[in-house]
């Protein structure tokens, strides 16, 4: 399963690039002093006041309380407060508070709020990567790549050191596939990590470029791993890796030890998505139908505009036999996007296998098959569900009937015509007639 990497680095990175020595004071109070001693400055070197530190530290703190939790709508707005505070203490001149604030909104897809943020930021520091990686990131949830791709290159051009520019490139030209854009990829991953050996993320998207080759080269599942080793060294409690790591378990067939890698990066991350669709996968797989729902769930809670997820989810309760919570979900991916046909398919199943075969549902399940078959002939993705559908087997009889049903299985189309006309027919069936009444038994002889 393609897998999509926060762009932002750990929070206590954010506060360390606080730390710094020269330029002039941007504030009248007195300036915050690091461990060591120096001013504590923004991006722009400006320096912070104490007061703005402080409030700096209490969002930084509310704000990592929630990132192992949960958030919600009143959370993320006191967390924005928050830092929104420390930038009014900074004369509206502290980029890193502006873009916490904004990141803080997106915790809860509040995407116009985030975006303003990001903006102010970047009008206080023009060339503030984490604030402009950002919005490229909120570009690629659009599905506007190439203005995403545009946006993580102006970081890279504006800020040599910009980690997180290197590996979101690095990500898009993961998902292009040629091999001259993967070589590329590595390398901008390795000037992240000449920037921070340490970056995480960066060790993260460089073992899935090695999972992404493992089809042509199965030597680099095992570089995959030692990534993963390695990134587990730094952070035990880095989410992303264990998903990585999971995927690369799948592949290797160690199908226990993927699903304990990916249960480990949803325990540790409640918010990764990636890690509860694969767990939602394997397990449905396996028929583990309680399990698979309870991730499919948490994943719809995260993205509720996921087509995939509620697809997911909606196998799951049908597995569970909870029919009318599954066609919900079915339903609802539909209303996502109505081109796709994987809807169209399950809600065919649903009401053709489990609605108890009356011919209004028959009917139905018909309807259902025929607008999956319009989305997916042409598709070669689907073309064994197409076969399987539509394949029609000549109707014969006697020893001919027995030879053909051997070599021929019908489609579900045509056993769904065949179970219509039974139906139909035992329907206009005369009634049997009644048996005539038994005559009373003659009385016995009077003696």
């Amino acid at each position: 399963m393609k897998t999509m990497m926060k762009s932002v680095t750990s929070f206590t990175a954010v506060a360390l690039a606080l730390a710094g020595c020269g330029g002039t004071s941007g504030s009248t109070t007195e300036p915050a002093r690091a461990a060591d001693g120096n001013t504590v400055r923004t991006a722009s070197s400006d320096a912070v006041s104490e007061a703005a530190h402080n409030a700096w530290q209490d969002g930084l703190a509310f704000f990592n309380q929630h990132e192992t939790s949960d958030w919600d709508s009143g959370s993320c707005d006191t967390a924005a407060s928050k830092f929104e505070n420390a930038a009014e203490a900074q004369n509206k001149r502290f980029p890193e508070a502006l873009y916490m604030a904004g990141l803080s909104h997106a915790r809860c897809n509040e995407r116009d709020e985030a975006l303003s943020f990001y903006n102010r930021a970047l009008s206080v520091n023009d060339h503030y990567c984490k604030a402009r990686v950002a919005i490229g990131v909120d570009q690629l949830a659009q599905n506007a790549t190439d203005a995403a791709r545009q946006t993580f290159q102006r970081a890279i051009r504006d800020d040599i050191a910009c980690t997180e520019g290197y590996v979101n490139v690095a990500m898009l030209q993961r998902q292009s596939g040629t091999a001259a854009q993967l070589t590329e990829a590595i390398q901008n991953l390795r000037r992240a990590l000449a920037v921070n050996s340490t970056y995480l993320p960066a060790l993260n998207e460089m073992a899935l470029i090695y999972y992404s080759q493992s089809d042509a080269d199965p030597q680099r599942l095992d570089l995959a791993s030692v990534v993963c080793r390695q990134a587990q060294l730094i952070n035990r409690e880095y989410a992303p890796i264990y998903n990585t790591w999971g995927l690369i378990n799948m592949k290797k067939g160690n199908i226990n030890e993927a699903i304990r890698l990916f249960s480990r990066a949803a325990e540790l991350d409640r918010g990764n998505f990636e890690a509860n669709m694969n767990l939602g996968q394997i397990t449905l797989s396996f028929r583990g139908y309680e399990d698979a729902q309870r991730s499919f769930a948490r994943a719809v809670e995260l993205q509720a505009r996921n087509y995939d997820a509620h697809i997911g989810l909606g196998m799951a309760l049908r597995g569970l036999n909870r029919l009318d919570e599954a066609q919900r979900e079915y339903e609802a991916a539909r209303d996502i996007d109505a081109t796709r046909p994987e809807a169209f398919f399950n809600l065919g199943i649903l009401t053709y296998s489990y609605r108890g075969g009356a011919i209004e549902h028959l009917r139905r399940a018909k309807e259902y098959f025929n607008e999956f078959l319009a989305k997916a002939a042409s598709n070669p993705r689907y073309a064994d569900n197409v076969q399987d559908v539509r394949r029609r087997c000549e109707q014969r009889t006697g020893r001919r009937r027995r030879l053909q049903s051997a070599q021929c299985r019908p489609g579900i189309l045509q056993n769904i015509d065949t179970a219509i006309e039974a139906l139909a027919a035992m329907a206009n069936m005369p009634a049997t007639p009644a048996a005539p009444a038994t005559p009373p038994a003659a009385p016995a002889p009077t003696r």
